[in-house]
């Protein structure tokens, strides 16, 4: 049998399978490391109380990878003062670096203790925000941060010039403007990771730097047992409510909507003199009102803090260029209740005579810091009664054994607090009753 001859076709076939084979085996170049780039901060959002301004944002926890955790040595806040958020290709050379805040290392987990062995104390990080974290930071408005930012040259002088002279001016403004020019604080933060490899910047927010109104005065604490009452006097400047139109005339509509009056926040404040904050562990002003008050005054329910001082304040709070602001700080009023409130007189004292005692029956007192109760006795129907227990008794009966057969005596119970010193109540209802002779 003769073997088939291989065409000049197939002979090519196997030369180029050998050349790919060869090349297969060959490394080709190295590929570019991966850049660990931090993922930008998120949720990043601004709030004006006063002269500061709390810019509050997560800490990135994952490169813009999805590498976890994230390489991220530090968090960039900047700031514009402008008519105008910032805008351009780096929004870095548009705004100011307003300060540089640590990110804490991750640390991996510790390996197992050995059985038997101390467990070893953790690994101390330095100061920073966590990854993650939600990171508060403040920032003090002066004069120089409320008016225009002027930030270095981009371009040569006279392209500016021939810029500003090539656009028409706009007629006049027909409404009226916003104050300050509508100036605005604006601010974004950027995550910097190793080599100085920083993120894309983190959405724009911004804050108005025109005054709201000044801080109340005359700020008063009073306190029963039930609860505190505040009062404040409003400020000057602040803005009134809309007048009531006058009988028989039609509301008026102005052109300009007129500023919405001015509300107030209650916050409850540490007293002065205290430790300052951790700057990496700021909170944000949490008030005591969940809507701006339109009154003067609040109420503060809940059962008192007995002898422990609480310190309030007041702030103004103003809607300007559509952003709820908070003015400036009342001068804070402090006060420490003392327990002055007796418990309320015990109810509904009856007497039973046996032969040789006398039985007492009240009802029960709901006050929580209650002690107990005192008997009170007297011959009848003398007026002046002496205590017979020795101490307060939380039992609700009485038995009165020394007492003589046939000889009336006159009961009453008082009820007294664990304060000190005690406050003691008025007496209950006045019950008169012999025991029976033998």
């Amino acid at each position: 049998m003769k073997t088939p001859r291989r065409g000049p076709r197939v002979l090519l076939s196997l030369v180029v399978c050998a050349g790919l084979a060869a090349a297969c085996g060959k490394k080709g170049p190295p590929l570019a490391p991966l850049a660990r780039v931090p993922s930008p901060p998120a949720n990043l959002q601004a709030a004006r109380a006063g002269d500061d301004v709390y810019v509050w944002f997560t800490v990135p926890s994952t490169n813009v990878s999805g590498q976890s955790p994230a390489d991220v040595s530090s968090v960039e806040l900047y700031a514009v003062t402008a008519p105008e958020a910032p805008s351009g290709e780096d929004l870095t050379e548009a705004a100011v670096k307003v300060a540089s805040y640590p990110v804490q290392p991750v640390l991996p987990p510790p390996p197992p203790t050995p059985e038997g062995a101390p467990t070893p104390p953790p690994i101390p990080l330095p100061p920073g925000f966590a990854q993650g974290a939600t990171a508060v930071v403040r920032e003090t408005l002066t004069p120089e941060l409320r008016a225009a930012t002027v930030l270095p040259e981009r371009k040569p002088a006279s392209e500016r010039v021939a810029e500003e002279q090539a656009v028409e001016p706009l007629p006049g403004p027909l409404v009226a403007p916003d104050a300050a020019g509508s100036l605005r604080r604006f601010y974004f933060v950027v995550s910097v990771g190793p080599r100085e490899r920083k993120s894309a910047p983190s959405q724009v927010v911004s804050v108005p730097v025109t005054d709201a109104s000044d801080a109340p005065t005359n700020l008063r604490v009073d306190y029963t047992e039930t609860g505190m009452t505040l009062a404040w006097s409003a400020p000057a400047n602040a803005r009134p409510a809309p007048a009531e139109p006058e009988p028989g005339l039609l509301p008026s509509k102005p052109l300009i909507a007129p500023p919405a009056p001015t509300g107030y926040h209650v916050f409850e404040v540490p007293k002065a003199g205290g430790p300052e904050p951790d700057p990496y562990a700021l909170a944000l002003p949490t008030p005591l009102t969940p809507q701006p008050l339109a009154v003067t005054e609040l109420a503060v329910a809940g059962p008192a803090r007995y002898g422990e001082e609480r310190c309030f304040a007041v702030r103004a709070t103003d809607m300007v260029a559509g952003a709820l602001v908070l003015g400036p700080q009342s001068e804070p009023a402090c006060v420490t209740p003392v327990d002055t409130f007796p418990p309320a007189a015990p109810k509904q004292l009856a007497a039973i005579a046996g032969v040789g005692v006398i039985n007492l029956i009240w009802e029960p007192n709901a006050e929580t810091d209650l002690a107990g109760y005192i008997v009170l006795r007297g011959l009848a129907p003398g007026d002046t009664l002496q205590a017979i227990t020795p101490s307060p008794m939380r039992e609700t009966t009485y038995r009165d054994e020394a007492v003589t057969p046939g000889v009336r005596y006159t009961y009453a119970v008082v009820a007294v607090d664990t304060a000190t010193p005690q406050n003691v109540s008025d007496q209950s209802n006045r019950v008169e009753e012999a025991s029976r002779t033998p």
